[in-house]
Parts: structure tokens; C-alpha cells; sequence
């Protein structure tokens, strides 16, 4: 006579199994990859700047890479140093 066994181990993952009547447990548990995180919701794609930049996934998923693209072609660096403007 065999008898099922279903309980939870935590919030999100539970445990099944089979209780025989030779005292035997044999089973499966599935623990998900991920609890209680909130999904990343801004932008995948970063224009470089002179300046850092701080993407906030902190304690979120994110469902795709993040991807920091090059500086565009069409940016130039202008200096100035009191005497001369430099365009680079």
C-alpha cells in the first residue's frame, strides 16, 4: 500500500514524493531559480557618456543582456582651455 506524500518546503518550491510500506521515500524537489525578485523594467541599450552611469538591476532580473553600445561616429570632444578651442 503505497501512500503520496505533498508538502512545501518554502514560499515558492514544494516537495512531492511517495511513502511505501516498506518506509521508503523517494521524491523530487524543485527549487526555482529566483524568489521574490522584482523584474528589471528600463532600457537594454546605453549610449556612453563622459559621465558614469549607473544601471539599477539591484535585487531585479533582468530578461535580456544589457548592452552598452559605442561612442557614435558623429560625437566630437570639444576642450576648451582658456586660450584655444579643440575639436576632437
Amino acid at each position: 500500500m503505497s501512500r503520496k506524500l505533498t508538502g512545501s518546503v518554502s514560499s515558492r518550491a514544494t516537495l512531492t514524493g511517495l511513502i511505501s510500506g516498506t518506509a521508503q521515500l523517494t521524491g523530487s524537489l524543485q527549487i526555482p531559480s529566483a524568489v521574490d525578485v522584482t523584474p528589471y523594467g528600463g532600457p537594454y541599450e546605453y549610449t556612453p557618456t563622459e559621465q558614469i552611469q549607473t544601471v539599477e538591476i539591484r535585487n531585479k532580473t533582468a530578461f535580456d543582456d544589457i548592452t552598452i553600445g559605442p561612442i557614435p561616429s558623429n560625437y566630437g570632444l570639444i576642450t576648451w582651455n582658456g586660450v584655444t578651442l579643440t575639436v576632437s
